[in-house]
């Protein structure tokens, strides 16, 4: 009897270290006896514009946020480039920072860059990435003249993939008024990320411009389209027109395939839809 009460207390012993080390309760443990999932086949990318959770279709008054918080969730992206982003603006409630609370509702991490003051608070872009962010960076795009056009903003982030791997991810949002001032603020989204090469790099932007347009072939320069047969986003209950693109560097074109391109059919929370795109590495 004393014999097996000893062996049944060393297999619970061994028990109990296991699930300790599995935990991460034993700091010095170089190989965990659970094994981590160290890869992921695909990465899903999603770049949205969300008109400050402003619906179309819901008079000026309204706000909802849940609603992109909810699309975002049904594509279940693994990087979100959002443009058109409110941080403690009037107009979409004072004490609302827009990218931390889709960070909450999505169960992601964020970053925001301001690209002008608005209605008493900031305006820009955000990323949302379910990866950890290790560093993160906005950059303000500028134009000649800011009282006839306005100045936007690239936020650009390096996030930690399950592998161990950096990869570098942004989110861009161009003028719509003057094809000089895009040229100019491609001009400046060339120089920035120069500094991100040595990463695959992929930016969710809003460009403002049909494929056709001539700046277009400046930006082409540095970096690639994910589309050929660009798909419609805009706007979003007819679309009729091509402004939402997702954009790689070198870098990522050579390390991911594109499985996937396309759009996905939410009418209501913005005048945007949501353009996704899926990344394998090779």
């Amino acid at each position: 009897m004393g014999f097996r009460k000893e062996v049944s207390w060393g297999r619970m012993r061994c028990l109990l270290l296991a699930l300790a080390l599995c935990a991460g309760l034993f700091a010095k443990a170089t190989e965990p006896l659970c094994p981590q999932n160290t890869k992921q086949d695909a990465i899903r990318v999603l770049s949205y514009n969300i008109r400050i959770a402003h619906p179309p279709s819901g008079g000026w008054d309204l706000i909802d946020l849940p609603a992109i918080g909810e699309a975002i969730n049904r594509i279940k992206p693994d990087l979100v480039a959002l443009q058109e982003v409110d941080v403690f603006t009037e107009r979409s409630g004072k004490t609302v920072h827009q990218a931390k609370e889709l960070a909450k509702m999505t169960g992601m991490n964020y970053f925001f860059a301001k690209a002008v003051d608005r209605s008493g608070g900031d305006y820009g872009v955000a990323v949302l990435s379910r990866f950890p962010i290790v560093e993160a960076q906005g950059y303000r795009l500028p134009v000649r003249d800011s009282i006839k056009s306005e100045i936007r903003a690239l936020a650009l982030v390096k996030v930690q993939l399950p592998d161990g791997s950096l990869m570098a991810f942004g989110s861009a949002h161009l003028d719509h008024l003057s094809d000089d001032d895009r040229l100019l603020q491609v001009k400046t989204m060339i120089d920035v990320i120069e500094a991100y090469q040595q990463y695959p790099l992929v930016i969710g932007a809003d460009l403002n411009m049909k494929p056709d347009n001539p700046v277009m072939s400046k930006l082409k320069e540095s970096l690639i389209f994910g589309c050929e047969n660009c798909p419609l986003t805009f706007p979003a209950d007819n679309p009729d027109r091509t402004l939402d693109y997702i954009l790689l560097n070198e870098q990522a074109s050579g390390q991911f395939k594109m499985l996937d391109y396309q759009t996905v059919n939410e009418t209501y929370a913005s005048d945007h839809l949501p353009l996704e795109a899926i990344l394998k590495k090779n």
